[in-house]
């Protein structure tokens, strides 16, 4: 999974057991790589900046082969060879019914002799969907509990949610009618306005472990303009994706604050989004996964504004920075074994999405 931060490759090798909907995921390892020379062209991409067709052709395939690089790396580690691998692809524009997520599976497919399904996201375009989020299916399959329902919360590029009820009692052997009471939704820019004010005002591509808005303090009115802009985001009722860095709030904000005032005060803004985008549903937990959740300022603000335990995921066996890649591979297994991947009252698809996902399978003889 490479996320909307555009700052690395995290990848994990997950061994699947059981089938379908009834399947489980157990982390066997993972990796991470630094994203390298090619971070400022996907940087590029995303930012809708010209690029000539040799150029996306050069960036999609030497990302595809940085991919196998560090899918080599999972391999190695476990000692043994792959049976599916799924990757996202980098998301450089998303605008439903089109998105793209560039990368060429072909280096992987060559390199691992294994099936490779890439691009989840057109078959729910397709069907009217907005494409995301789609990890609600294997949220529930990771964090589902019996006794607790809990809100998910991803702190990566932008902020999504999944909202997974309390499992009833006697439905466990019909898991479909545990999917109609899923709740999914994208709420605002998180790390891409966090990394922004970093990149402005700390010359650095992030603000390492939230210190500079640790030792800052928030401005309200900073906060809470910022706040307006992302409450639009969730109030326009789109998945984001592209488009959404709230670059002019940060370049008005940078010549009126010092740079840890202004670390803090998006903090501020930010949590401030999450929790009204969730305190609506009734929870009992909220599980923080995402590279946000290393930034101890905003884990931090998200407490303070919670009345519910907030724990991290990795508190309950899936390390944050490995809950999207571990959610990928499942999502994967399931359209492999021709599950629909996501939900009607999640991306507003008119009927869950046939098979989904491009696939390159090297095992199969053409006729």
């Amino acid at each position: 999974m490479t996320g909307t931060s555009i700052d690395g490759i995290d990848a994990a090798l997950v061994r699947i057991l059981g089938h379908g909907l009834q399947l489980t995921g157990e982390l066997v390892c993972r990796a991470s790589r630094a994203l390298g020379k090619l971070a400022g062209p996907l940087r590029t991409a995303a930012q809708q900046e010209p690029m000539t067709a040799g150029a996306v052709a050069r960036l999609a395939w030497d990302f595809g082969g940085l991919h196998a690089e560090v899918i080599g790396e999972l391999a190695a580690q476990a000692g043994h060879g792959l049976d599916l691998i799924c990757v996202h692809g980098q998301t450089i524009f998303h605008q439903p019914p089109y998105s793209w997520q560039l990368i060429n599976p072909a280096p992987i497919t060559q390199r691992f002799k294994c099936p490779v399904v890439s691009d989840l996201r057109q078959a729910d375009l397709a069907a009217g969907g907005q494409g995301a989020p789609i990890t609600p299916i294997a949220d529930w399959i990771l964090f589902r509990d019996a006794g607790k329902s809990r809100a998910i919360v991803n702190l990566g590029g932008f902020c999504n949610v999944t909202i997974l009820p309390a499992q009833r009692a006697g439905t466990s052997s019909r898991p479909p009618e545990e999917l109609k009471d899923i709740r999914g939704f994208d709420v605002c820019a998180c790390n891409q306005v966090l990394d922004a004010v970093a990149r402005a005002t700390l010359g650095k591509a992030f603000d390492e472990n939230g210190c500079a808005a640790m030792a800052g303090h928030a401005k309200p009115q900073a906060a809470e303009g910022l706040g307006k802009l992302l409450r639009r985001q969730r109030s326009a009722g789109r998945s984001l994706g592209t488009g959404d860095e709230t670059a002019q709030w940060v370049h008005e904000q940078q010549s009126l604050l010092s740079p840890n005032d202004l670390a803090s005060s998006a903090v501020q803004g930010i949590a401030r989004c999450i929790h009204e985008s969730i305190d609506k549903n009734r929870i009992d937990e909220a599980i923080i996964a995402g590279g946000g959740g290393h930034n101890r300022a905003l884990i931090e603000a998200i407490k303070s504004l919670f009345t519910v335990p907030v724990l991290l995921s990795s508190e309950l066996g899936v390390p944050i920075e490995a809950r999207e890649s571990m959610c990928f591979a499942i999502l994967g297994a399931l359209c492999a074994d021709g599950v629909p991947i996501t939900l009607p009252q999640v991306t507003g698809c008119r009927e869950p999405a046939p098979i989904s996902g491009v696939w390159m399978d090297p095992t199969k003889r053409q006729p």
